[in-house]
């Protein structure tokens, strides 16, 4: 039987031929469905679907981050927010919103558009996240593997989906938007985080709608999909790790501050990514022995860091440092060690490390000194 859409103007037909959205309900979400043939058979939302869902689109300029996702663990968490119900005289559905999803339908009830779709995952990953304490749990969560996490067996209805990396146990965290005209400050919305060995992705929360129909709808005409496969698509970032120098002094003379200044540089692949002098300073309190200074979250992962002793005040000769040079890591702290001697020659000397700050009104210097005064200067 051919089923032909009748395109009727009034409010409630509107509502499904413009935003019952099935594959691509939020702009985050790309979907793609193969070709059809034949004529079109009415919805059956008795029978189950299928969905197949990549962690990024592997088409185009995102072949070399689907590449770095593919050793990273995601994991796809699905939601029911809403069962599918037919309506009455027309090829379509709508949806009947579950307990703790209910709010969704003042959005949803006002022919809603991408916008209004991005605010409803935003309502409905907001209620998992305040919920999951009280074991609220996915009707189905499946690892990327594969190339995609692949879920059976799920009834029609509306579904929330998040990504997350499957071995982050705090994997939420909010990301800053683009906020209304003449918002003071950008909006914060909810997200998910999974991270690869040297990048962090960011996911936004993505509703579905099952079955679908070609041309990313849940109206009109053309076959219904109960075999539907998407793609997500993440904000991809580098990730940062920490650097420690440590420096060990044999001995050391009283008449002056033992100031010791470092560069630190750091090369990704052929790309300068990090260039900055650090200090440290022994006084007659500290004497000899050891001090640290952690470059904490500030260099990119995998970068290699050559750290070169610049100034030791011409009286403390450098003995040794191990090693050099290091690689940075995710999740532990590398050290670079350094050793000094006093030469006996009693010259003396000192330093001041001057640092770049940068604020709303624009870039300050800091200027720190050996026995720890800092003197604020003018924008730059």
């Amino acid at each position: 039987m051919e089923i032909k859409w009748r395109h009727r103007q009034d409010r409630f037909t509107g509502r499904l031929a413009g935003s019952l959205l099935a594959l691509a309900l939020t702009a985050g979400l790309v979907a793609a469905a193969p070709g059809l043939d034949g004529a079109a058979r009415a919805v059956n939302l008795e029978e189950e679907c299928t969905l197949k869902v990549a962690p990024v689109d592997p088409s185009g300029s995102n072949q070399e981050m689907a590449a770095d996702l593919a050793g990273a663990a995601v994991t796809v968490d699905l939601y029911k927010v809403a069962d599918a119900q037919p309506v009455s005289g027309y090829d379509a559905y709508t949806y009947k919103f579950l307990e703790g999803y209910q709010e969704l339908e003042d959005i949803y009830s006002s022919s809603p558009d991408n916008a209004d779709w991005k605010k409803m995952a935003q309502k409905a990953a907001g209620y998992v996240k305040e919920n999951q304490a009280a074991a609220l749990e996915p009707v189905k969560s499946a690892a990327i593997s594969g190339g995609y996490a692949q879920f059976g067996g799920l009834k029609s209805g509306l579904y929330l989906l998040i990504a997350r990396g499957t071995d982050i146990k705090d994997y939420w965290t909010t990301v800053k938007q683009q906020g209304e005209e003449g918002d003071a400050e950008p909006a914060e919305s909810i997200a998910t985080l999974a991270r690869s060995v040297k990048y962090e992705y960011t996911y936004s929360p993505e509703m579905i709608s099952l079955p679908g129909k070609e041309g990313n709808t849940t109206a009109g005409s053309g076959e219904w999909l109960y075999h539907m496969e998407a793609s997500l698509k993440p904000e991809q970032s580098l990730r940062y790790g920490s650097l420690e120098i440590v420096k060990t002094l044999r001995s050391y003379e009283t008449k002056d501050p033992a100031t010791f200044v470092f560069q630190v540089k750091g090369v990704l692949g052929e790309e300068t990514v990090f260039d900055d002098m650090v200090s440290l300073t022994f006084t007659a309190e500290d004497g000899p022995g050891q001090k640290s200074v952690v470059l904490e979250d500030r260099i990119p992962v995998g970068a290699v860091v050559t750290v070169t002793e610049v100034y030791s005040g011409g009286i403390y000769d450098q003995i040794s440092i191990t090693p050099d040079p290091v690689t940075i890591e995710a999740n532990n702290i590398v050290s670079v060690a350094f050793t000094n001697d006093y030469n006996e020659t009693n010259r003396g000397g000192g330093s001041v490390t001057n640092r770049f700050n940068q604020s709303e009104t624009g870039w300050h210097l800091q200027k720190v000194y050996d026995d720890g005064r800092v003197e604020e200067q003018g924008n730059e």
